[in-house]
């Protein structure tokens, strides 16, 4: 790993808020700077908050989200209509449902760009974008986010970044997204 590019380890007790904050920090990042392709990898997911605007900081990023906690679903729309291909790999459980439905009904007009793959064994987690790479313990759930003791390592190194999309790529057999 390059010095140049530290990871920040992140270690969380139960209750914690340092990963939604770095959740936070990281999608509203996209939301500016969107990535060509974003990965999410969770064996369980649900339509948790992601980004905090009841005091509306966010509001030049997005008006319509005036004073309200952004769910996930919803951020997600957004960086789909800035042009981002979101890569989504889950597991085919019930829990994941709803927040299945709600991406497919919030991007239907960008269909195109939502792809999804359901594997029964998964049990990586990850978060991939063009210049970062969260990975870890944790699911994109509310335990996984709040509650949960999890560790996870935020890396920015672009070499470390280019070789796990590599990975994932080929791992989903979308080479040409690297």
């Amino acid at each position: 790993m390059n010095t140049n590019y530290p990871s920040r380890f992140i270690h969380t007790t139960n209750y914690s808020q340092e990963i939604a904050d770095v959740l936070q920090s990281l999608f509203v990042m996209e939301i500016i700077q969107p990535s060509r392709c974003l990965w999410i990898v969770s064996p369980w997911i649900s339509d948790i908050p992601i980004i905090n605007n009841e005091a509306n900081q966010f509001l030049t990023i997005e008006p319509h989200w005036a004073r309200k906690k952004v769910t996930f679903s919803e951020v997600l729309a957004k960086l789909v209509e800035n042009g981002t291909v979101i890569r989504l790999a889950t597991r085919p459980d019930p829990h994941n449902n709803r927040f299945l439905e709600k991406l497919k009904a919030a991007t239907k007009e960008c269909e195109d760009r939502v792809h999804i793959y359901s594997r029964s064994l998964l049990h990586s987690k990850g978060l991939l974008g063009d210049h970062f790479y969260l990975s870890g313990s944790m699911n994109f759930t509310f335990n996984g986010i709040s509650v949960n003791e999890e560790s996870v390592q935020l890396i920015t190194d672009p070499q470390d970044i280019s070789q796990n999309r590599i990975e994932f790529a080929n791992r989903w057999g979308d080479e040409h997204l690297v």
